[in-house]
């Protein structure tokens, strides 16, 4: 029995298709797969019980890009009492020099909030805006292990059907340009592209 070229053509087709999914599918795993943290920072312990603002860590907002993380230092100054037995501030306690705090050594975090290399953004321009930090971050106080993909879509940005989505490791464009457009803010490709 002889297969019309119609036939080959269809097959083709959907194992290219069937092949491309497998290929993104496996990609998207290898490249976005969230690594742990060198030592377990429970945000919901520290934002949602203790009630701690995002910015008294996170104090590179007010100043530019990066929302950056505290200093060992700064950790220290509540661990040297609060939980000081623990595994994990036992880690945190390691890179710590306590004779003098200038000589401490970083810790190397895996960073969560990732974005492509051609995307700007500044959390400065957000938070003197009076955005808030969960409307991109989600419910920080309620996680116990930090993911981006765990991010709710705010109840602010109608997406309609969208809402359901979830957006894996990264915002996507349209939800960037949604809410600029219901906050007023610019859509110029070049406030956000670089």
């Amino acid at each position: 029995m002889r297969i019309t070229f119609g036939i080959q053509v269809l097959v083709a087709t959907v194992v290219l298709t069937v092949l491309t999914y497998a290929g993104w599918a496996i990609a998207n795993e290898i490249l976005f797969r969230q690594q742990a943290q060198p030592i377990n920072f429970p945000h919901d312990r520290h934002v949602g019980i203790r009630k701690i603002a995002c910015v008294y860590c996170h104090r590179g907002v007010f100043k530019g890009d990066i929302a950056g993380v505290p200093s060992v230092q700064e950790c220290m100054d509540c661990h040297q009492v609060v939980l000081k037995d623990s595994p994990e501030i036992k880690k945190l306690a390691a890179h710590w020099d306590a004779k003098d705090p200038s000589k401490s050594t970083p810790i190397n975090w895996f960073k969560v909030y990732k974005l492509p290399e051609h995307v700007r953004f500044t959390h400065q321009a957000h938070i003197n805006r009076g955005i808030e930090c969960a409307s991109c971050n989600g419910k920080v106080e309620e996680m116990a292990v930090l993911t981006q993909s765990s991010r709710p879509i705010p109840d602010w940005i109608h997406l309609g059907d969208m809402k359901s989505q979830t957006y894996g490791h990264n915002p996507t464009m349209g939800w960037c340009v949604t809410c600029h457009r219901q906050n007023n803010a610019p859509t110029d490709c070049t406030t956000c592209h670089k």
